[in-house]
């Protein structure tokens, strides 16, 4: 459970490491106006798997992880609603985006990502954007790594990839009570 996107944030939203295997071309959803602030209902601590605690409040999020550096909404860091989910993106060097999702189920928050490794996924991505989805080696150790750029060409493709199959949960942060 140890992801690129996981180390920034493996809670709600912590895209704040690395490039990942899987950027999309522009902030997604399309066309979708960006949260100020996280929902007033998602501030509070979370807690993952492996203890660490995440911080949610105002317009960003803060990790016990020492080696995680805080992460504040701006022009690099979009926060959206779509379909029940939060979608946070984030601007990588490359100008790509990486993108996670995370739904609130009470004190329960889903955290999903596209997930390269996931052969299903990647095989449901190739359904619905067809050409609209790069593949490339990824610059890594691994020969057989790829890596992809999805590009979606409406909301109706986005919301395709997340009902269809496209995401891959990547854990679960609970609310620590005190």
């Amino acid at each position: 459970m140890h992801h690129s996107f996981s180390i920034g944030l493996i809670a709600l939203i912590a895209l704040t490491t690395g490039c990942s295997e899987v950027t999309f071309k522009e902030p997604v959803p399309l066309n979708r106006r960006n949260l100020n602030a996280f929902p007033k209902a998602w501030h509070g601590e979370w807690m993952d798997a492996e203890g660490d605690v995440y911080a949610i409040a105002g317009s960003g999020f803060t990790s016990s992880d020492s080696a995680a550096e805080p992460v504040q909404l701006g022009p690099s860091v979009l926060l959206k609603r779509f379909q029940g989910y939060l979608v946070l993106n984030q601007q990588q060097d490359n100008g790509g985006w990486e993108v996670l999702l995370a739904k609130r189920k009470k004190d329960r928050l889903l955290l999903y990502q596209f997930e390269a490794s996931n052969e299903a996924s990647v095989a449901v991505w190739e359904a619905i954007l067809g050409g609209s989805m790069q593949q490339e080696a990824a610059p890594s150790l691994d020969a057989n790594r790829k890596s992809y750029v999805l590009s979606p060409e409406n909301n109706l493709a986005f919301r395709q990839l997340i009902l269809k199959g496209g995401l891959t949960e990547i854990g679960e942060l609970i609310r620590k009570i005190d």
